[in-house]
């Protein structure tokens, strides 16, 4: 090897040692006194061992002779590269919180934005590791980064629906980097330190939080205890999911009999269709090994969505849960409910519907806060879907909210019904106190009011059961069958192999318009 090489090789050890220094000791000692782990760490515990390969190393704060020296910036505080996770190629990028307390600049903006055309013309999903406290003050980094916050954003947006992109916040995100981790399909929050904020005055003590943006906003997915445990989840989440929107999710070999039946399914309903029942009981009982990946835990609770595998094969569930609100559609379920369908539907990801709700929510609050208008992106949203889809009717399908989760003339594959199911434009006691209120006055005043109004509802109730319905096949409320509870697991498996290589088309056009 020549002795001009010498230099030159010299020259890049010298990066790679800076790279691997970081900020320096102090920042790194700092780093893990905060819990944290190092950009450069995450990224290791992440990728499959020796799989990752770093691009991108050489860059720095760029400056002009003229403007001196720019301030030492390892890999521009931007590590990034492609990997594999459980030997499938990713792209992966993670900010570096040891160099200048992670704040980006101009060059790590752009390649970051690079990084993401790269993950979608390759086709390879993208993992983005945030730990940031925004964007770098000055001329040049905030007058010429807004233009590579721009490249990224229009990237991270171009590519929604094509690769699938999740995003661990595992510290500090403000000011404009705040809108890409929520411009990922999945944010991954540290529940210790992760802090998200666009900008503007605090008002409150969880404000930016983990629990505040599950619980308020409804923009995180899910909450991790640490960075272990957020890229624990992050694996986890990614196994659920295809490379990109031309496969599908992987099926593996189930040891779960598909078509196990659960007698303890007969017994989780109570009586009364008062009282109230956690579908999680359900859920649990009739996918494989009882594992439910659910996201959005504790945002609108009424509304359960996550992943579970049905004899190896994956499925998105969407499930009304009578236990909270008594499973009814408001805005915030609305906005839940249609983000998860219109992941699965980009993703080839079949979605079991399981519906139990007294419709949407009525009164003068929800209409403020647009009650129809969300209610209305749902029917949109499920009028576009051709994926798998298959409906479970459990027991009140009542108003327009019978039409969102799944009926039968939305176009789902296959809707079963429990025989307790119920099928009315609204509730029935609301039905038997707008009909029968003369006839139930005239009982007040001569005391036999309950024994009048439990007769007019009983009458209703058997005229909008199932077993009423069933009998029309094609013109009100239809199902495909009403089966025993029992079956559910094995009607679910079977649909899904049925509908495996279904094709469905929606009207060409250039793109739909979702109401406001």
């Amino acid at each position: 090897m020549g002795k001009w090489m010498d230099g030159y090789l010299d020259k890049l050890v010298k990066v790679r040692e800076e790279n691997l220094e970081a900020g320096g000791k102090e920042r790194v000692e700092l780093q893990h006194s905060l819990g944290k782990l190092t950009a450069r760490e995450r990224i290791d515990l992440l990728a499959d061992t020796g799989t990752f390969e770093e691009i991108g190393s050489l860059v720095r704060e760029f400056r002009l002779p003229q403007e001196g020296e720019g301030r030492p910036s390892p890999a521009e505080g931007v590590v990034m590269g492609f990997a594999k996770i459980h030997g499938r190629p990713v792209m992966v990028y993670s900010l570096d919180f040891t160099v200048m307390s992670g704040a980006i600049g101009d060059q790590g903006v752009w390649k970051i934005a690079e990084l993401v055309q790269m993950a979608g013309q390759e086709q390879v999903p993208i993992i983005g590791m945030f730990d940031s406290a925004g964007s770098r003050i000055g001329f040049k980094n905030g007058f010429v980064g807004l233009h590579g916050m721009g490249r990224l954003v229009r990237n991270y947006c171009l590519y929604s629906g094509v690769i699938p992109r999740i995003a661990l916040l595992l510290g500090p995100c403000t000011g404009p980097l705040a809108q890409v981790p929520v411009l990922s399909d999945f944010l991954i929050m540290n529940r210790n330190t992760g802090f998200l904020w666009l900008g503007g005055d605090i008002t409150s003590d969880d404000a930016g939080s983990a629990e505040f943006h599950m619980e308020k906003s409804g923009q995180c997915d899910l909450i991790a205890e640490s960075d272990e445990e957020a890229i624990e989840l992050t694996k986890r989440v990614f196994e659920y999911m295809p490379q990109n929107c031309w496969g599908k999710p992987t099926a593996i070999e189930s040891n779960d009999d598909p078509d196990r039946k659960e007698e303890a399914l007969l017994n989780v309903m109570p009586d009364d269709p008062k009282f109230t029942y956690d579908v999680h009981e359900i859920i649990e009982l009739i996918v494989d090994n009882g594992e439910f990946f659910e996201l959005k835990e504790d945002f609108a609770r009424n509304m359960v969505v996550g992943f579970a595998r049905f004899d190896g094969m994956v499925a998105g569930i969407a499930a009304s849960n009578s236990e909270e609100l008594s499973g009814i559609m408001e805005p915030d379920s609305s906005d839940k409910y249609d983000r998860f369908l219109m992941f699965l539907d980009a993703f080839n990801i079949p979605l079991v519907t399981m519906s139990d709700t007294t419709a949407f929510a009525p009164g003068d609050r929800w209409e403020r806060m647009g009650v129809i208008r969300h209610g209305a992106k749902n029917l949109h949203g499920y009028s576009h879907l051709t994926n798998p889809k298959v409906t479970i009717v459990l027991r009140r399908s009542y108003g327009g909210s019978n039409i969102v989760m799944g009926s039968s003339k939305m176009g789902p594959d296959f809707i079963y019904a429990w025989p307790t199911a119920e099928f009315a434009p609204t509730g029935p006691e609301m039905i038997v106190h707008a009909v029968f209120h003369k006839e139930l006055a005239k009982a007040k005043e001569d005391g036999n009011y309950d024994e009048v109004y439990n007769f007019f509802l009983d009458i209703l109730k058997e005229q909008f059961s199932v077993m009423t319905f069933g009998k029309i096949f094609t013109t009100w409320y239809t199902v495909h069958e009403v089966i025993d509870p029992r079956e559910t697991r094995s009607r679910i498996v079977k649909a899904l192999r049925v509908t495996m290589n279904k094709h469905e088309e929606v009207p060409e056009k250039r793109r739909y318009i979702k109401p406001a």
